[in-house]
């Protein structure tokens, strides 16, 4: 591989009109899928950011890791979040291996709950953390 040879698939930040936005980026140098949500999404937005993780997922390896930032993130509907749940299940089919929330004092306890609770049903356990690198140092990165 040349040192010139990008390391990482990333998708820009993706706004929309109101306040909602995510980020997401496949790490394959450390195998690792950063996921950012914030604001409030609708269920197509949800829809196309669950198809767009899916996607940079299957850049990486068997057992990969994720760092989920939701610490901005708003309650989406229940139409919305199902996209998340169906994503859920979708990445333990794809061998995901650790999952580490990134969490603020402000982060919505339903928020919290809601993620824990699908991942569970997923068949996976997430930790949290109180900011991308300590996350990151959760997964000896």
């Amino acid at each position: 591989m040349h040192v010139d040879e990008q390391w990482d698939m990333a998708i820009e930040e993706t706004t929309f009109d109101g306040d909602g936005s995510y980020e997401i980026r496949a790490d394959e140098r450390t195998n690792t899928l950063y996921l950012s949500f914030s604001g409030a999404l609708e269920e197509q937005q949800m829809k196309v950011a669950a198809d767009e993780t899916l996607a940079a997922a299957g850049e990486l390896d068997s057992g990969f890791a994720i760092i989920n930032d939701i610490s901005t993130f708003r309650p989406p509907s229940p139409e919305a979040a199902k996209p998340i749940q169906d994503a859920q299940q979708q990445l333990k089919t794809m061998d995901v291996g650790d999952v580490v929330r990134v969490v603020g004092d402000d982060t919505s306890a339903v928020v919290q709950n809601a993620f824990q609770r699908r991942s569970r049903k997923a068949g996976y356990e997430g930790k949290t953390a109180a900011t991308v690198q300590a996350a990151e140092r959760q997964l000896g990165q």
